[in-house]
């Protein structure tokens, strides 16, 4: 189910559905149907350029991002910290031959600093589609970097419902319901409605940049097309269809 998911998504997301347009387009042109081929071309072209550019990239970002606003005093009411897995890579760095990438290690830093601050016990949860776990991984960079314990790690979870899920299932026993839920902001609106839904109440503590400042000009780049900003353009949309969907 998992990976078919996966395949599902990258069929209805560009650039695979440019393609598709463009081979309609094509078609049609073969069958000498000119209107419909030019549609297609058309739109394809349209579609990509419009995903293409830094500037819907960063609307889409920002319609992702709800300021936290809360305190460490606010932090110190919960009972855990959470924070969600993000990903292994191959490694050939000497500590090992798994480690997280950017977009883990970024939670892993700021769980760090939440523990220094408040104390709480800290639960890692996530496992990858080959088998590895996620949890375990990060939990050694965690201590060996940034001289954090792990109390619990949930080793099975493949999606964000499972997160939530086993995490209430394992912090259930110890009798904590409010949680320090920690992930990258793009990402902390549907995480944050899944461990709600399972039954937590969460204080959400989300990475990144915050919402693009007003002061910020709009300028010439922002129309351009990069490749950049297609990655971060489709990573917003998935999560809005994900949100919508568990809506």
């Amino acid at each position: 189910m998992f990976l078919i998911t996966k395949l599902i998504t990258a069929m209805i997301f560009p650039p695979f559905i440019i393609i598709v347009l463009l081979v309609f387009g094509l078609i049609f042109s073969i069958l000498n149907r000119k209107m419909l081929s030019r549609i297609c071309t058309i739109l394809s072209i349209v579609i990509l350029y419009v995903v293409s550019i830094p500037y819907t990239a960063q609307k889409l970002q920002d319609s992702l991002v709800k300021e936290d606003n809360l305190s460490i005093e606010d932090y110190k009411q919960a009972q855990a910290i959470v924070v969600l897995g993000g990903g292994l890579r191959d490694s050939k760095e000497l500590f090992a031959k798994l480690a997280v990438p950017q977009v883990s290690l970024e939670r892993l830093r700021y769980t760090a600093y939440l523990y220094q601050q408040t104390g709480l016990p800290v639960l890692i949860t996530g496992s990858s589609p080959n088998g590895n776990s996620e949890a375990r991984v990060m939990a050694r960079e965690l201590e060996t970097f940034f001289h954090t314990p792990t109390k619990w790690l949930e080793e099975h979870a493949l999606t964000t419902i499972q997160n939530a899920q086993f995490t209430k299932e394992i912090l259930d026993k110890e009798q904590i319901n409010k949680i320090i839920l920690v992930t990258n902001q793009w990402h902390m609106l549907r995480a944050k409605l899944l461990f709600e839904r399972a039954g937590f109440e969460v204080l959400p503590a989300s990475v990144g940049n915050g919402t693009t400042p007003e002061s910020y000009d709009v300028n010439l780049m922002h129309f351009i097309p990069q490749a950049g900003a297609m990655a971060s353009t489709m990573q917003g949309l998935k999560e809005w269809i994900g949100y919508w969907k568990e809506k």
